[in-house]
């Protein structure tokens, strides 16, 4: 039999895993609970767009475009909520396979007595295997959730057809006011579009499978001086070249976090962000304003920074210096992508 402190040990998993289940739980049917609530709302709003399309010379021009405004807006919500729900789901699943992994291994440890291994043997658990099992987890609901948020606004479009349908039958009471109605429909048009690919870029950059790291990069960079009004001054010196697609997603998560992070937490303005291709190592280095953060804290995805680099071999250095700036240094090793046999 196995000695009792490792089996205490297992215990005292078995117990928070099922703690941490009882708790998902209660959220999954709190987050169901408040999705139906969302959805009966979106059919009411849906009810009542369909109601203004029929008889539009009932209402009001006030009350036309609120009912498709509150209709997007009940969607929206719907939807965020949604990839809350299915997002706590997924967990629940992962934790409740670790529930079964760590039963059985209580019981196999209870009923059988193991040689001790020879030195220099591997552990059982590849903690490494097991942190990109859940790396490649989270990656797969974020291509889940940019398809759901991609086709999503077919349902928005329809609101906006519906609207510029409206406009028109108001061309022949108020020529004038409908042109106006209409420039300002393209505006909310364009407007959303942007949004939304600017979403979608965040949850699952497409540009990275098809150009790779550096061109994602400059997009993403564009896209927070867009959002958040910051200065980042981004360069990429060597020879840059396509890596194999998971370390392609692992890096760009890393420097995705680390960027959110000194934006977000640390209130950075003037960031510098640097990729130094060598032949072997590529060498990120990100400095920037703002105030000083735990080297090693959970960044946006619930990942700490040493995780990343343990899945990518790689070794960090942070430094805070004395006229403020905080500078953070990243040594990948480099392994060539796989290339197609003709």
């Amino acid at each position: 039999m196995a000695p009792p402190s490792v089996l205490a040990e297992i215990a005292t998993e078995q117990q928070k895993v099922t703690a941490e289940i009882r708790e998902l739980d209660l959220l999954i049917e709190s987050t169901q609970t408040e999705v139906n609530r969302l959805k009966s709302r979106e059919d009411q709003m849906k009810a009542k767009v369909e109601e203004v399309r029929r008889n539009p010379g009932n209402f009001q021009r006030e009350e036309i475009f609120g009912a498709t405004d509150e209709h997007s807006a009940a969607m929206a919500r719907r939807m965020t909520m949604e990839g809350q729900l299915n997002s706590l789901q997924s967990k629940r699943k992962l934790i409740d396979r670790s529930a079964q992994i760590l039963a059985a291994a209580q019981r196999q440890l209870a009923e059988y007595t193991a040689p001790p291994l020879p030195v220099g043997t591997a552990p059982l658990i590849d903690e490494s295997r097991l942190l990109q099992a859940v790396v490649d987890t989270q990656e797969e609901e974020r291509k889940r959730i940019a398809r759901q948020v991609h086709d999503g606004p077919a349902q928005a479009m329809a609101n906006v057809v519906l609207q510029s349908e409206i406009s028109e039958r108001l061309f022949d009471v108020d020529a004038q006011k409908s042109r106006g109605e209409l420039a300002s429909l393209r505006q909310m048009v364009n407007k959303t579009l942007q949004e939304l690919r600017g979403f979608i870029f965040e949850l699952r950059p497409m540009i990275l499978d098809d150009l790779g790291l550096v061109p994602t990069l400059r997009r993403y960079v564009q896209t927070l001086i867009d959002k958040h009004g910051v200065r980042i001054d981004f360069s990429s010196t060597g020879r840059d070249r396509r890596l194999p697609s998971d370390d392609e997603v692992a890096i760009f998560r890393l420097i995705q976090d680390s960027l959110v992070e000194r934006i977000d937490k640390a209130q950075a303005k003037d960031i510098v962000l640097g990729l130094q291709w060598k032949e072997e190592t590529l060498d990120v280095l990100l400095q920037s304003d703002g105030k000083e953060l735990p080297p090693d804290g959970e960044l946006q995805s619930g990942i700490r920074r040493s995780e990343r680099l343990e899945l990518l071999h790689g070794e960090s250095t942070h430094e805070a210096r004395a006229d403020g700036n905080v500078v953070l240094k990243v040594k990948i090793p480099i392994r060539s992508a796989p290339q197609l046999v003709a």
